[in-house]
């Protein structure tokens, strides 16, 4: 496969990933509960903290599946296995379109309660950076059932580019990353994070369909460009 495909499949990836919302949810609680407590430098660094985990453990995941793929699958997927990964993407738009939001005028996620409580917990009580960093890797690992897939896509594109795959690793965490770090700089510019909330509560169906739909398209992509 060509370079070009290989980054623009990851790209794909990479948008599909950040369409999900529990990392980004997991944000918004930080900053409503960090500045009622702390000054605007100590909140800045725990955000940073929080962002920094959740992009560690897609950049951990990704690097991990390159492992995985490379001694065990001989260094590529097979049409078999991106076809059973196509399925997969499918089946999470489905779950996306139908059961990603519970229902009512919020953005709760359907998640095991014991995993959600004490996301929610820990987000209020966030007072150090350690913790952030922790509490943004936790927030990326509860999400892994709709992303594994995804990792693994990365993963395979990764070991197929001539060069540059720490890079095309860390670019894809990037966009996994973005809207983040675009809460962040709305912030930094004066919007509170109640108001970005209520956009969201306000955008829920507009997010479930995305959402679904960038699963949908990476996994047509997958069929058209590699699988026939």
């Amino acid at each position: 496969m060509s370079d070009i495909l290989c980054l623009a499949t990851i790209m794909l990836a990479g948008v599909a990933q950040a369409s999900l919302q529990l990392s980004l949810g997991g944000l918004i609680l930080l900053y409503h509960s960090s500045m009622g407590h702390h000054r605007k430098k100590k909140t800045r660094r725990l955000t940073r903290s929080y962002i920094l985990g959740a992009g560690a453990i897609s950049f951990l995941m990704v690097s991990a599946s390159c492992y995985l793929i490379s001694e065990f699958l001989r260094g590529e997927l097979s049409t078999a296995w991106l076809a059973t990964l196509i399925g997969v993407l499918i089946a999470s738009a489905v779950v996306m379109w139908v059961l990603y939001y519970k229902k009512g005028r919020s953005t709760e996620l359907w998640l095991p309660k014991a995993i959600s409580r004490f996301i929610h917990r820990r987000a209020r009580r966030t007072e150090d950076g350690v913790e952030a960093f922790s509490l943004g890797m936790l927030s990326a690992f509860a999400e892994m059932p709709m992303s594994i897939a995804l990792y693994l896509v990365v993963a395979n594109c990764v070991l197929n580019l001539s060069s540059g795959h720490v890079l095309a690793i860390l670019g894809y965490v990037v966009i996994v990353c973005l809207p983040m770090l675009i809460l962040k700089g709305q912030v930094r510019l004066g919007k509170s994070a109640v108001a970005v909330q209520k956009w969201r509560v306000q955008n829920k169906q507009f997010g479930r369909l995305y959402a679904g739909s960038s699963f949908v398209v990476l996994g047509m992509f997958l069929l058209a460009f590699w699988v026939m």
